[in-house]
């Protein structure tokens, strides 16, 4: 699957630079191809924007956005034309154009309009590796169309929320408010205030009027998390909300319409709390039109190193630090590891690590979970079960077998911690091709010190040159 937040269908290399010059575009990954380029790979292609440009003789650009929207449901589409068309934009728009503009186009529009059209590329992007996600990813998606009540149930730390939130970014409301409430987080005799409202003088300390959870989301979805530790109180005139689709504030007198897309949450087993009374059975049915079950991450491991890799790139852009690597080794921890605080853990562990890191790399013993000292031992080993060697994913691990088998041989300087340090730089300058400027700035450090640091490797007895001459030249 090619995944990137931008491709740019053009034949036109001006158009190409005005693109790349547009602000904010470097945080985005970016493809450009052809009309046929794009017709050609469209069935392994995943995106959030095409931008179409009209001008391309190879191709009508509006016979293309169809079978974009077919093939990519959730994509956005926008057109740019040579001159404006009024019978050609209306025909662009009808055929599902998110936008359509005119040449020229500044930089600073492109670069504004890509901002509105891309959804969130590194916090709403929905990590889905392991065959359970990309299933109830699937199921978002077709109960996202529609305005059925979802009720989405998991244990605690599945990421409940970030998928109600996919749910409505991918929705005809998600240019609507989406608004979020925590049912056991606020205390019962103020529930009934945040969720339906209140008028002025209602209760002591209503000074004034305020609109509830209800009003605010109204046009677009509202979250109800942890619904199963709502009072029965509230749980009556919640039902009574959803049927009449109407709020009366705290104090009222008269009705106020609504129209929201409700969407709730819990780690409760709803059906059990009915049968014990703690949960009214016809609130139950009103919520669970579409039920969607998140599995624990320890059911949908593919899911972990993907997550931690969205994670790590996050923290380094929040921190504005360089890319910090996971060790071979660190990796395989985590994917051992039971995680009985699902995503939500592995969130705190990752950003720990990243901070109990004393170099560019985490290891085992920066993760400090319950576990990792039995891997502290292998950090410069391969790991072996069975008489086989575990794999370790693509990503951390970019060595063709030579490479590796030489980089085993070496007798590397230093402890365990350093010598994994050194197999870091060594995969880091396999992955660019043994281009040492682009290596220096991944790392994070200068020039000068990587050529120090490959000098002390030739002394260690490591070939390093002849790894850069072959890169270089392949």
């Amino acid at each position: 699957m090619l995944s990137n937040d931008v491709v740019l269908v053009t034949d036109d290399a001006s158009f190409t630079t005005v693109f790349q010059s547009a602000p904010g575009v470097e945080s985005h990954n970016f493809l450009q191809l052809s009309a046929d380029e794009l017709l050609g790979e469209l069935n392994r292609l995943s995106t959030s924007l095409v931008i179409l440009d009209a001008s391309m003789a190879s191709a009508d650009a509006c016979e293309l956005i169809p079978v974009i929207r077919r093939a990519m449901p959730e994509c956005a589409v926008l057109m740019v034309a040579d001159c404006a068309d009024r019978d050609h934009a209306v025909r662009a728009i009808s055929e599902g154009a998110a936008d359509y503009l005119v040449r020229p186009v500044s930089s600073d529009v492109l670069g504004r309009k890509i901002r509105e059209l891309v959804v969130a590329p590194e916090k709403e992007f929905l990590v889905a590796a392991a065959p359970a996600t990309r299933h109830a990813v699937q199921l978002a998606k077709r109960a996202a169309v529609t305005d059925a009540s979802i009720l989405i149930t998991g244990e605690s730390g599945t990421g409940k929320e970030v998928f109600s939130r996919y749910i409505h970014q991918t929705s005809a409301r998600k240019k609507q408010p989406f608004v979020a409430v925590n049912c056991a987080a606020i205390p019962e005799a103020m529930l009934e205030s945040i969720l339906f409202g209140h008028e002025k003088g209602a209760f002591t300390g209503a000074t004034s009027r305020k609109s509830g959870k209800f009003e605010q989301a109204d046009g677009g979805t509202l979250f109800l998390d942890e619904v199963a530790e709502m009072p029965l109180e509230q749980q009556a005139k919640l039902l009574r909300v959803l049927q009449e689709r109407e709020v009366e504030r705290l104090g009222g007198q008269e009705p106020v319409k609504i129209n929201v897309r409700v969407l709730s949450a819990t780690n409760r087993d709803l059906r059990k709390q009915v049968e014990l009374g703690l949960f009214r059975e016809d609130l139950y049915y009103r919520l669970n039109v579409f039920p969607l079950h998140l599995s624990p991450l320890r059911e949908r491991r593919e899911d972990i190193l993907p997550l931690v890799k969205k994670m790590i790139s996050e923290l380094s852009h929040e921190t504005g630090q360089p890319r910090i690597e996971l060790s071979p080794v660190a990796a395989e921890c985590l994917q051992h590891y039971s995680w009985p605080g699902n995503v939500r853990e592995l969130g705190n562990v990752v950003q720990r690590a990243c901070v109990l890191k004393r170099s560019w790399v985490i290891l085992p013993s920066d993760l400090m979970l319950p576990d990792s000292n039995d891997f502290m031992s292998a950090e410069s080993q391969p790991h072996v079960e069975e008489g086989k060697v575990v794999a370790v994913p693509e990503e951390y691990s970019t060595l063709g077998a030579a490479e590796q088998s030489q980089l085993n041989q070496a007798k590397l300087p230093g402890p365990a911690r350093k010598r994994e340090e050194w197999n870091q730089l060594f995969r880091v300058l396999s992955r660019n091709n043994g281009h040492r400027s682009r290596t220096a700035e991944e790392l994070g450090m200068t020039t000068r010190m990587l050529r120090y640091k490959l000098a002390q490797l030739r002394e260690a007895g490591l070939n390093v040159d002849d790894l850069i001459e072959s890169k270089a030249s392949a």
